[in-house]
């Protein structure tokens, strides 16, 4: 049996690509708000690149955090990293 989601024909292409991708990557990053989640959530129930490009970013988000080491960072190259945005 074929539940009513399922039914759901997705498009195979996105006219919004680009603004899509920037809400994605707001969205894996952590910094969208809920209405944009809803809204973005939305979109991609008939967005199958949309719905791709999510899983995408949100694996590779997740891969990185599993497989990188953090370390600690010398205090002098985060003085002088601060101290070269500030001439920006």
């Amino acid at each position: 049996m074929v539940s009513e989601a399922e039914k759901i024909q997705k498009k195979t292409s996105c006219e919004h690509q680009a603004e899509c991708m920037k809400m994605v990557q707001l969205i894996v990053d952590g910094q969208a708000s809920d209405e944009q989640i809803n809204q973005f959530k939305l979109n991609m129930s008939t967005c199958l690149p949309c719905e791709k490009g999510y899983e995408l970013e949100k694996c590779i988000k997740e891969t990185m955090q599993l497989r990188l080491e953090r370390k600690s960072v010398p205090v002098s190259l985060i003085d002088c990293i601060k101290q070269k945005i500030s001439m920006l």
